[in-house]
């Protein structure tokens, strides 16, 4: 299973994104590992109120509603989430016939959810957090909407600086492409490669022009700026070949590609 299955995954055309693998990368095996993570320390989000901060086209939220059972589940996204699109494709992979009561979605704004103080037990934010443009404006409404004796599940893959964190694997594989490249020439390779329509090509440019570079050291700085401190930590990584280019680099920057933890107020 790779891990960048989440809401905002780059380098896949439409088409790609409609497909049963991806359904079942979201809503099986995305979704199994949110529950398994939470239950590994004796966590159920059954009969909870659960936040979702980057839910994308909500299938993982769907994986979570049926496998978790929570009272509620509200996914938030930037981009409006269509809930008609979302059990069409329920229907099409035969997992639902309708969404289940308590799963909604609300559009929300880079730093603000349109949610109440306190409003959930559990947060969990999936494959998102390294698109947020000020990642402690948005741990702090994390925190906001928490309870005080909330939970927050935050997967973070990839990190900028690791091998894949260009976000551009599908249409130039180069690895440590976003370090051994300029801006312009990283633009002239994935153009050149023709590997999408030339309207995703430019879409995938533009986001991966906006990616936030954050670290895990820049993660934890933003969650404890907001109040918000980790009390698990699962590393993401993968044996890597570093170029000569990047001997001098750091080595935890570029070996970690991702990271899965729990954080609590405090």
């Amino acid at each position: 299973m790779s891990e960048q299955t989440g809401g905002t995954e780059l380098g896949l055309s439409t088409a790609d994104r409609h497909t049963s693998a991806w359904f079942a990368e979201h809503y099986e095996e995305a979704a199994n590992q949110v529950v398994s993570f939470l239950a590994e320390d004796g966590i159920t989000l059954a009969g909870l109120r659960v936040a979702d901060v980057g839910c994308g086209d909500g299938i993982i939220d769907l994986g979570v509603m049926h496998k978790g059972r929570p009272a509620q589940l509200v996914g938030f996204d930037v981009a409006p989430t269509s809930a008609d699109e979302l059990i069409e494709f329920a229907k099409r992979e035969g997992v639902a016939e309708e969404l289940p009561e308590g799963l909604e979605f609300r559009t929300c704004g880079p730093t603000h959810l349109p949610a109440d103080d306190g409003a959930f037990d559990v947060v969990i934010t999936w494959s998102a957090f390294e698109h947020v443009a000020d990642p402690l404006a948005v741990a702090s409404e994390i925190r906001r909407i928490l309870r005080p004796d909330g939970l927050l599940m935050l997967q973070l893959w990839p990190f900028f600086h690791s091998e894949h964190g260009a976000h551009l694997w599908q249409s130039y594989p180069e690895p440590f492409i976003q370090h051994l490249r300029s801006g312009a020439e990283i633009e002239q390779l994935v153009r050149s490669a023709a590997a999408h329509p030339p309207e995703l090509t430019e879409e995938f440019l533009e986001i991966y022009s906006t990616l936030n570079r954050i670290t895990l050291d820049d993660l934890q700085r933003a969650l404890l700026g907001a109040g918000l401190c980790v009390t698990k930590l699962q590393l993401l990584s993968e044996t890597v070949r570093i170029p000569p280019q990047l001997f001098r680099r750091s080595l935890s920057h570029l070996a970690v590609a991702g990271v899965k933890l729990l954080a609590v107020p405090g």
